[in-house]
């Protein structure tokens, strides 16, 4: 991949990254400036499929008042976590209680192991779609401007694995019932182009995520949570944007 497509994989999952957290009057500004870009990014990667969904998204952007987003994200979302289309990871195909400690704590490590960590004041768990956009949105920057070819490999590296081992498994599932539960208008068209992009991205870097992104039927974690274990805070809080180790 060249440096002027790894930089436009980075917008497009930055502007995704956004869209998905909390919404606030300069989010939305900086929303519409990214959703501008959106298109050119995706026709430089040649992601027709997408590029379809982005235009759909600039214009439900036009119309979208900030007292709209916030209503619409706590109907899809709720104010606690969504019994029908939860934005967290470990809510999908997690068959006990360990497997779900195991994938936070890995999802967790991948942050690690380029530096970065969440910023405690935003209280996003780690799991989040928005958390795992932006770390993708990071490894993509970072390949952009890697000096080195071994670099670069890396970045491409953890790229596949993140997209095969955790977001391309279980964001199919969460798009789906994010549009059913949303039905039309910013929410669904976003879950479309999540869903796309996503997808595109899996075929992009080789790798084929399995994964049914069906919801747990499992007992939550308890009400302590695993901070131990993973870093995931009490009660499960969420955690959002990362930032790189000092």
């Amino acid at each position: 991949m060249t440096t002027a497509s790894a930089l436009c994989r980075s917008r497009v999952y930055g502007t995704l990254s956004l869209a998905f957290a909390e919404p606030g009057r300069q989010a939305l500004r900086n929303l519409r400036e990214r959703a501008a870009a959106l298109e050119p990014c995706l026709g430089q990667v040649g992601d027709e499929a997408s590029l379809v969904r982005a235009r759909a998204l600039r214009t439900c952007l036009a119309r979208l008042s900030l007292q709209r987003w916030r209503a619409e994200h706590v109907r899809c979302f709720g104010y606690a976590i969504s019994k029908e289309c939860p934005p967290y990871e470990a809510e999908y195909d997690q068959a006990n209680l360990f497997q779900k400690t195991h994938t936070l704590a890995d999802v967790a490590g991948f942050y690690r192991a380029f530096g970065l960590q969440t910023a405690p004041e935003l209280h996003e768990r780690v799991d989040h779609v928005s958390v795992e956009l932006e770390f993708m949105e990071f490894l993509c920057l970072k390949e952009a401007h890697a000096a080195r070819s071994d670099r670069i490999r890396q970045c491409n590296a953890a790229q596949a694995r993140f997209v095969g081992e955790h977001l391309g498994v279980w964001s199919r599932g969460f798009a789906r019932r994010l549009r059913a539960v949303a039905g039309k208008g910013f929410f669904a068209t976003l879950a479309e182009l999540l869903e796309n992009y996503v997808d595109a991205e899996a075929r992009r870097l080789g790798v084929r995520p399995a994964g049914g992104g069906r919801l747990n039927e499992a007992p939550e974690l308890p009400e302590d949570g695993c901070a131990e274990s993973c870093g995931v805070p009490p009660g499960g809080d969420r955690c959002e944007v990362m930032h790189e180790r000092t």
